[in-house]
């Protein structure tokens, strides 16, 4: 906890979280080979870490609609782009091997 709150809170949200949660999102997205996983699991990690932010440094403010930032919706999207680029390219790589191996025999 104490290395969350050392790092500077604008290094960490514009460039640690966006990359572990678009990370994590696209991985197991490549892992499942969905490609809706990546934003589901990007927009859940980004709303789990606001939930926590907003928590752990204002304890006594309420939870409202409006503490859900506009990462919350930025992220997934990028998320899904990167995804979907990933996957149809790693089909097209997948499907040029298969030719090459047709081609060969």
């Amino acid at each position: 906890m104490r290395l969350i709150e050392s790092v500077d809170p604008i290094i960490m949200q514009l460039v640690i979280v966006p990359f572990v949660v678009i990370g994590i999102g696209i991985l197991i997205a490549v892992v499942t080979k969905k490609i809706y996983m990546g934003p589901i699991t990007t927009m859940i990690l980004t709303l789990s870490y606001n939930y926590w932010y907003f928590t752990t440094f204002f304890p006594d403010s309420k939870l409202s609609f409006t503490m859900i930032s506009s990462w919350c919706i930025i992220f997934p999207l990028l998320s899904l782009y990167l995804t979907w680029l990933i996957l149809r390219q790693l089909q097209t790589i997948k499907s040029s091997f298969a030719i090459e191996a047709r081609d060969l025999d």
